[in-house]
């Protein structure tokens, strides 16, 4: 028996459940979900018939497409602990980075501090920010592994957001975030997780661990599409964000 009560056969049950929602293992040994996962039956089943309304309902189905909006909604706000006014839809984690990068109201000499080997999304987003005036400080790592201790040392005063990845896309590692947070808050600075390579595999509850802004996007081990994304903002920060793209 498990810790969690259940027997080999019925974990076998439950793999076999889930393996059987995977119409690729009829073709492929497929071992690429931290790339790109493939699409599991209900997700494929789910745009299909968005398709299907979409073309024989048009926007005569546009209030149920809103609910189950919000269902997407509030299952990525339980997924994580979170408020569903916390959460944002999106089209992928690059677009939560910058709504933080382009919406923090920022002062010249202020700082953003990453790793050396980020994603570069999670790189380029700040390092435009130096026409005004905000530095980006990449801290390397070693054969992947990431130094708090060298972390910690580039952090100042002057620092807002320490922007790191939860799981690295090159190496594998994953950062402890709940140390991170600390680390972060002891300079009154807010963190920022790029969560995509650990989300829906690796269990959170930002209740617990007060990581301030988080992003990723559906299609690994979340088993989404690409283009839907999600972003969570604690809600003490909304107001500190500037609104962008309005409309």
């Amino acid at each position: 028996m498990t810790e969690a009560g259940e027997s080999a056969e019925e974990r076998g049950d439950l793999w076999s459940v889930f393996r059987h929602q995977m119409p690729i293992v009829h073709r492929w040994a497929y071992f690429d979900h931290a790339a790109v996962s493939p699409l599991p039956e209900p997700a494929r089943a789910a745009l299909a018939n968005w398709a299907e309304d979409a073309s024989l309902r048009g926007d005569t189905s546009w209030p149920n497409w809103s609910d189950q909006t919000e269902e997407v909604r509030l299952l990525a706000a339980g997924l994580i602990g979170a408020l569903p006014t916390e959460i944002a839809l999106l089209h992928n984690t690059t677009e939560g980075i910058n709504l933080v990068a382009e919406g923090f109201p920022w002062q010249p000499g202020d700082n953003v501090v990453t790793l050396a080997d980020e994603f570069p999304s999670n790189q380029y987003a700040w390092m435009s920010l130096a026409s005004r005036g905000v530095e980006t400080r990449r801290v390397p790592t070693h054969g992947g592994t990431v130094d708090l201790g060298r972390l910690a040392d580039a952090c100042d005063r002057r620092t807002r957001v320490p922007a790191i990845s939860w799981v690295s896309y090159s190496s594998g590692w994953r950062n402890d975030l709940d140390r991170l947070a600390e680390l972060a808050h002891s300079r009154g600075a807010l963190l920022l997780v790029d969560a995509i390579q650990a989300l829906g595999v690796v269990p959170l509850d930002v209740r617990q661990t007060p990581v301030d802004f988080l992003a990723a996007d559906g299609h690994k081990w979340l088993l989404g599409p690409e283009g839907a994304g999600v972003f969570f903002l604690r809600r003490e920060h909304l107001d500190r964000l500037r609104p962008l793209g309005l409309g």
